[in-house]
């Protein structure tokens, strides 16, 4: 059997099991009150969102960074050009045929980012309930697990299992840098998974704007973007902070709207400009 496959045994790692799936349940949080971002619930950790007047040095780091490194992903996909052709027709590929490149993919990632694998488990036993996760604990930090459902994953979006894979390993990153390091970066993400780990209650865009939340899907996205030249729209892929529009821009970029709204705190900006995301998902309900 493929070791991407094996079984993560529960019994050796005591885990926290986070549940990116949240963020693309379209008939989720159509209460307003449960879509937008939470005042209240962000000051217990400001350091951990990405609509904090703090992390505006982080945001701009991870911007880079991330920019960066999925041009170094994709261009390390194209020297392969079995993959990366049928990446390109994925649409005509059956459901199957795609899972199947998933662990492939995987393994250029980590390489990419130059981290160690974390564990890839892809069946319908492990967490049946959900389309994806990524387990981690802060209290012990290991490597991770990624675990995708495809039995789940079927009745979502073309590129979801694509999307997700890249997702949640990008999740794997995060963490091992987090507990690794102390760098901006680093910080930022330990503030995230210990504040996703340890509170309960988040709205819609409390939790999509938790760092780990926001770039993850944002790198994800722009992934996705880059193999399809930004013709795909996938708006249940997180918040439109980290989605992409046709011409590859970030439907809404905090570091632009904390430059034009000064006359307001970054929250609230994003809040009005959320709305829109809010009315598509209502519309879905």
């Amino acid at each position: 059997m493929n070791q991407y496959y094996r079984l993560f045994s529960l019994t050796l790692v005591k885990v926290i099991a986070v549940i990116s799936a949240l963020a693309v349940m379209p008939n989720a949080f159509a209460d307003a009150d449960k879509f937008y971002a939470n005042e209240a619930m962000q000051a217990k950790s400001p350091k951990a969102y990405a609509l904090s007047e703090l992390n505006q040095a982080w945001l701009k780091q991870a911007h880079n960074i991330r920019n960066q490194d999925a041009k170094r992903f994709f261009n390390a996909l194209k020297q392969e050009p079995k993959l990366f052709a049928s990446l390109i027709d994925w649409p005509n590929l059956s459901f199957e045929q795609r899972i199947s490149l998933l662990p492939e993919v995987f393994a250029i990632e980590c390489q990419v980012l130059q981290m160690i694998c974390p564990e890839l488990v892809i069946n319908n036993s492990l967490y049946p309930t959900r389309a994806v996760n990524f387990v981690f604990d802060v209290k012990a930090p290991g490597s991770g697990l990624v675990y995708l459902n495809p039995d789940k994953l079927k009745a979502m979006e073309t590129y979801a299992p694509l999307a997700f894979l890249i997702h949640e390993t990008r999740h794997a990153y995060q963490f091992q840098l987090a507990f690794n390091e102390e760098t901006l970066l680093a910080q930022g993400y330990r503030e995230a998974f210990t504040t996703q780990a340890q509170q309960t209650g988040f709205s819609f865009s409390d939790f999509l704007t938790l760092l780990n939340e926001y770039e993850a899907f944002q790198f994800g996205n722009q992934m996705i973007g880059l193999l399809v030249n930004w013709q795909v729209d996938m708006p249940n892929m997180g918040s439109f902070a980290s989605q992409f529009d046709a011409q590859g821009k970030l439907k809404i970029d905090l570091l632009q709207l904390a430059k034009v709204n000064s006359s307001m705190s970054l929250l609230d900006a994003y809040n009005q400009k959320a709305k829109a995301q809010y009315i598509l998902r209502a519309k879905e309900n």
